[in-house]
């Protein structure tokens, strides 16, 4: 099958001149080249041909104008273009930041309520929080600080995006708020007799690690993707279905650290952590990001909207892990080395 070479709207990139001699010349940053009418086509209708290459006109338009068929045409533009002489002027397809971002939130709602909070995890955390051992408590206090004591590991890979200047500013203002939230959680373990030394000793769940993983990965090689998921994690999207830039998801489980009356040792300190993540407005952040993304195609965001499955997996499976190894009580709060 022939490969067609022809720009929707051709734009000649080079600059038209008329030599001493009356000879075509093309002035580019390379250099001038001189071009001549292929055989069969005049002088006047060639050089009519290349200035009206300014990427307002498509090919219909350029042979009704000119008067020259198709194949003429094709015979000056497609080598044109092989050279890297002749580019497209049309507009690409593509939809705003924002517009682009709104959608994958409805993806990312949807998803929020199929796969995490009709999980276990949060069903029984919402519905019967007295039913669950302490433990599982506990353990998704350990899991988040393990997360953020990590954070780093995308949370700075992230830093180096090269779209845009003003996201990489917003970006470091992020990772500057977010550095150190793992000392304020840390303080929730003095009441389980848990210092920041055993936690150095101890292991995340390999759900936290794949999490951790993944968004590592992402960030690397998919930013944008990565930055549409920190309104996630920072936890915009409220499990009690409250407005989207209301009470974050942390708030439900406090609630429920609240309703069975766990220690305030361990509870004050993960509600400190979340009224410093509202606080700064992280729940927004994404939103905020994506306000000065220019434009994404639309073949980006039917991969973003795939990835989206993907990352609700696993964010669906860092909770319901939580809840299928501490609600075991014959296993150790912390996991070692050893075990």
């Amino acid at each position: 099958m022939p490969v067609n070479l022809l720009p929707v709207k051709p734009w000649l990139r080079a600059s038209l001149r008329i030599g001493d001699k009356g000879e075509a010349e093309l002035h580019t940053s390379g250099g001038v080249l001189e071009v001549e009418a292929p055989e069969g086509m005049s002088r006047d209708d060639f050089l009519g041909l290349l200035r009206l290459l300014d990427g307002s006109r498509t090919v219909e338009d350029l042979e009704r104008e000119t008067g020259l068929d198709g194949e003429k045409v094709r015979e000056v533009v497609e080598p044109a273009v092989v050279w890297g002489l002749v580019d497209d002027g049309a507009a690409p397809a593509a939809s705003s930041g924002q517009a682009v971002l709104s959608r994958l939130e409805d993806v990312l709602n949807r998803l929020l309520e199929d796969l995490v909070l009709a999980g276990p995890f949060w069903r029984r955390i919402l519905e019967h929080p007295e039913d669950l051992p302490h433990n599982v408590f506990f353990g998704f206090g350990l899991e988040n600080w393990f997360f953020l004591f990590r954070e780093s590991e995308f949370d700075s890979a992230v830093l180096a995006l090269a779209e845009s200047t003003d996201l990489r500013v917003m970006l470091n203002d992020f990772y500057q708020e977010e550095h150190r939230h793992d000392d304020i959680v840390l303080r929730a373990f003095q009441p389980l007799g848990i210092a920041r030394d055993d936690l150095l000793r101890a292991r995340p769940l390999p759900t936290t690690t794949a999490l951790i993983k993944m968004l590592s990965w992402w960030a690397r090689t998919d930013p944008l993707f990565f930055v549409a998921t920190i309104g996630v994690l920072e936890g915009r999207l409220d499990p009690a279905g409250d407005a989207l830039d209301g009470p974050v998801a942390y708030d439900s489980f406090l609630a429920a650290c609240d309703r069975i009356g766990l220690d305030p040792g361990f509870v004050e300190p993960m509600r400190a952590h979340a009224r410093v993540n509202a606080g700064h407005g992280h729940g927004s952040v994404s939103r905020a990001l994506f306000a000065r993304v220019p434009g994404v195609d639309p073949e980006t965001e039917r991969r973003w909207h795939a990835k989206a499955h993907l990352f609700m997996e696993a964010y669906a499976s860092f909770y319901n892990g939580i809840l299928e190894h501490y609600g075991d009580p014959r296993r150790p709060l912390l996991r070692t080395a050893e075990i």
